[in-house]
């Protein structure tokens, strides 16, 4: 349910997702993408997959603006991260755990730049 043809769609902040309905759309935050690489590290650490590496880099690369806006969401001049996608429009803050986020991400990346 995460990964579709627009890359990762995480579960949006506006509700929950119950058994048999569609899940919330809007409102993707850049920590649930840090988690989702975060969490498919270990799974690549424990399976040695390939698959789980690729979905690592097109979770990562929501982040340079391939997600379902095509809008980047880390800010390369103030090294920040935007605070995620809303409907129609990148949410402009750049508070700290939108930055942390990104830098989980990123130094879990760096990880695998070899591989």
């Amino acid at each position: 349910m995460t990964f579709n043809k627009n890359g990762i769609e995480v579960i949006s902040n506006k509700g929950w997702l119950h058994k048999g309905e569609e899940a919330g759309k809007f409102g993707e935050q850049p920590i649930d993408v840090a988690y989702t690489i975060m969490t498919l590290s270990k799974f690549y650490d424990v399976f040695m997959d390939e698959d789980y590496l690729q979905k690592m880099e097109i979770a990562f690369n929501w982040f340079l603006g391939n997600n379902r806006l095509h809008q980047i969401i880390y800010n390369p001049c103030t090294g920040g991260c935007y605070d995620g996608l809303e409907e129609t429009h990148v949410n402009l803050n750049q508070g700290a755990e939108s930055t942390v986020s990104y830098l989980m991400a990123r130094l879990t990346m760096e990880k695998y730049k070899n591989v």
